[in-house]
């Protein structure tokens, strides 16, 4: 839920920038950046331990759990603390940091969203494989056969029925 609100606060931000509400500077945007980049490393690393815990079915629960409250932190550090720190640094490299950072965020999240589409499409296409199996194994097996045979007899009579009707119209 966090996440979340802060990835709308993000874009109210972003449109409240294209007006004179807001006057931000480039090292404001450095921080957001760097916030951005903790959530966004929160979000990977919760993919990777969620992968671990499917291969290898060990729980991570709770480092999971601590993992995402020191990304969070950090993201609330870099949006509350640093900006009232005095950081002397040229605007020539708050700008290039923000820009690579902003652009590592990018990639990385990116990259999560082509690697978590893959993850589903594997567990669905697992999914699909099983149901297959299960389904050909009742139909080879004494019940399912039995089940068909007997569809294939009432199809028979049917369709015999058909052609039966069929030729005494015709006559």
């Amino acid at each position: 839920m966090f996440t979340k609100a802060v990835g709308i606060g993000f874009i109210v931000l972003s449109a409240l920038r294209l007006t004179p509400i807001i006057n931000a500077t480039g090292k404001w945007l450095l921080y957001v950046s760097i916030a951005a980049l903790f959530l966004i490393l929160s979000d990977l690393l919760e993919f990777i331990i969620e992968g671990i815990v499917e291969k290898k079915g060990i729980k991570l629960n709770k480092a999971l759990k601590v993992l995402r409250s020191i990304f969070l932190a950090g993201a609330v550090i870099a949006i509350i603390v640093l900006p009232n720190l005095k950081i002397n640094i040229p605007v020539k490299e708050v700008n290039a940091l923000s820009d690579a950072i902003t652009l590592v965020s990018l990639g990385i999240a990116i990259t999560l969203i082509g690697f978590k589409t893959e993850r589903v499409q594997i567990s669905l296409f697992n999914k699909t494989n099983t149901i297959r199996n299960e389904v050909r194994e009742f139909i080879n097996s004494i019940e399912g056969q039995s089940i068909v045979d007997e569809r294939i007899s009432k199809l028979s009579l049917q369709d015999t029925q058909l052609i039966r009707e069929l030729n005494e119209d015709s006559k």
